[in-house]
């Protein structure tokens, strides 16, 4: 009947026949609840119904128009915000709640239907602990454009859990099985929010409820003013990096630098220690260091220098970083996830680092220029190599000393997002010509657009990859200089490889690059163009498809070992 007899521009009309359908609904459950039925069936139907009963609230609350927000109040001065008076003016808040932290926050519902309504109570729910104290509230029948509003002075508990995900796995490399540590938010995709404004009102004698979660309010110029969900964190987040290294036993290397970020979440000034717990017989400097905030949101990165003693190859270690603050330990932080259109949530890590012990040899003193693609950590990880390295911006594609480096090595995707690299292109292969060592990792089908390698070669609309982390690899040059120096790579060193074999391999080229590897997914023809190598005048050019760029962040060693030998080429005796 509502459907029959909707009309988009005046949606409010629909109401009686949705107050006849809730008030049937309710009692059919109240029968229902009242009646016996067979094991299971009486639960089925009552879930049935209440879904309906919470579907006729919506559909009213729609019809009306109505709106309910409960938003966190803006800070004052001297309440947290020194100085800053202005951010009252933006109706900013705080970003994140922390434990011990007492707010207040206001809940308005606006009818903006020409239909009386009247409101029967604001309330808020909170989970066990915490105290919500009710300052004042507006209660009186609602016509068109009226509120009703409430103010709220909100306790976190000393002991509040953080906000995050119900479900987390150990490792995004290896471990593809989840973790359920709160089995009752199965099939949800987050846990319920923490905080939840809830406003109860009669239409015709019956009642209805609008629920809204507790948001924050920031102003995202140029988009405006912006709420995000009410979410817990704690006074203070630690985060380390890398969080995968290696320990390079064939390399005589200067101390290991470790950085440790540190983010304020408290309301105002904070001030603390913060330093790393490592295994026996290791050293670490400084031992301690002090961070210092002014206010939320400030974020402060240490570095420390590790010198490490008696390790194994094939062995792990662990480095913990710990902050300390106001008498609490706390050793793990998070990084937000965020998109525009979507509500932020926060990843948590343990504030850990796994370093892993491997036989890998570099050759001595190599400087490399990096030409940064889309983003990756190669970079960070050739510097665990002692290797120096410089990322190369369109200045030094264009005009810089390019023969100062041993190699020259670039980002994936880089041709299809620098113009720059697309522009001095001829630079890169004269380098090469003169001897240099140009390592191009996997490219998109921009590679194709112009003659972008020293020979011809296709990449194709249709490239082929080997997706499975563990298919069969072949050397099919074990003489190659690649193969052989520094490390000798042999099959072992293709275990224990993350995700993928690699993507974007070559299907045509010209007969002067030389396949170096050959690898296939079950069912799937061999693949030889994930490696190619070529003498170009005293140089050589590599296209090197393989997936190093999540290799080398996940800490495998036989990529390390492989790679140390691809930017150790021009020291190789051929």
């Amino acid at each position: 009947e509502a459907l029959a007899s909707f009309d988009a521009r005046h949606p409010w009309t629909i109401a009686p026949q949705l107050i006849s359908g809730l008030r049937r609904t309710r009692a059919l459950i109240e029968r229902v609840e009242r009646a016996s039925f067979e094991e299971g069936a009486k639960d089925h139907l009552l879930f049935l119904l209440r879904n309906k009963e919470r579907e006729f609230m919506e559909a009213m609350n729609r019809a009306l128009g109505l709106a309910f927000d409960v938003l966190v109040d803006p800070g004052e001065e001297g309440e947290g915000f020194p100085g800053n008076s202005q951010r009252t003016w933006l109706r900013e808040t705080f970003s994140v709640a922390i434990p011990g932290q007492r707010f207040t926050m206001t809940a308005t519902a606006t009818n903006r239907s020409p239909m009386r309504i009247e409101p029967v109570e604001i309330a808020v729910r909170a989970p066990q602990g915490w105290r919500v104290r009710l300052l004042w509230q507006e209660l009186r029948p609602l016509d068109r454009n009226d509120q009703a509003r409430a103010r709220f002075e909100v306790t976190v508990p000393e002991d509040a859990e953080y906000t995050r995900p119900y479900w987390s796995r150990a490792s995004e490399y290896h471990d593809a099985v989840y973790t359920i540590h709160k089995p009752e938010f199965l099939n949800l995709p987050w846990p319920p929010p923490d905080v939840v404004g809830v406003f109860t009102y009669r239409l015709d004698g019956v009642t209805f409820t609008l629920t809204q979660p507790a948001q924050t309010v920031f102003v995202d110029r140029p988009w405006g003013e912006q709420r995000r969900l009410l979410m817990v964190a704690p006074p203070v987040s630690v985060t380390v990096s890398p969080r995968i290294g290696i320990i390079p036993l064939g390399v005589t290397r200067l101390p290991y630098p470790l950085r440790v970020e540190v983010r304020n979440n408290v309301k105002g000034t904070a001030e603390g220690k913060v330093r790393l717990r490592v295994p026996m017989g290791w050293m670490v400097s400084p031992r301690e260091a002090t961070f210092r905030f002014t206010h939320e949101g400030e974020v402060q990165t240490f570095t420390f220098q590790l010198s490490v003693s008696r390790v194994e190859a094939g062995k792990s270690y662990h480095v913990h970083a710990v902050a300390e603050y106001h008498g609490k330990e706390y050793t793990e932080g998070y990084q937000v996830i965020a998109y525009r259109e979507l509500e932020p949530r926060h990843l948590y890590r343990p504030a850990t680092i796994e370093l892993r012990a491997a036989d890998v040899k570099v050759a001595p003193g190599l400087r490399i220029g990096y030409v940064m693609g889309v983003g990756d950590h190669v970079p960070e990880a050739l510097t665990q190599l002692g290797v120096a390295v410089r990322q190369l911006g369109p200045s030094d594609l264009a005009s810089g000393d390019l023969d100062a480096f041993d190699a020259i090595v670039i980002g994936i995707r880089a041709y299809a997002v620098r113009e720059d690299l697309k522009a001095y292109n001829r630079r890169l292969l004269d380098y090469v010509e003169r001897g240099g060592v140009l390592i191009v990792q996997y490219q998109t089908q921009e590679f194709d657009a112009a003659p972008f390698g020293p020979y011809p070669y296709l990449l194709g609309a249709r490239a082929e990859e080997v997706s499975e982390e563990d298919a069969p690899v072949t050397i099919l040059d074990p003489t190659h200089p690649i193969f052989t120096w520094p490390n000798r790579i042999t099959g072992a060193d293709f275990e224990g490889w993350v995700e993928e074999r690699g993507s974007k391999f070559m299907t045509q080229w010209d007969a002067r690059y030389q396949p170096l590897l050959m690898s296939h997914d079950r069912g799937q023809e061999p693949q030889r163009g994930g490696m190619l190598a070529a003498r170009y005048g005293r140089g050589t050019y590599l296209y090197a498809a393989y997936a190093f760029y999540r290799q080398l962040p996940a800490g495998v060693a036989g990529a390390y070992r492989l790679f140390a030998n691809m930017i150790s080429l021009r020291r190789a005796k051929t």
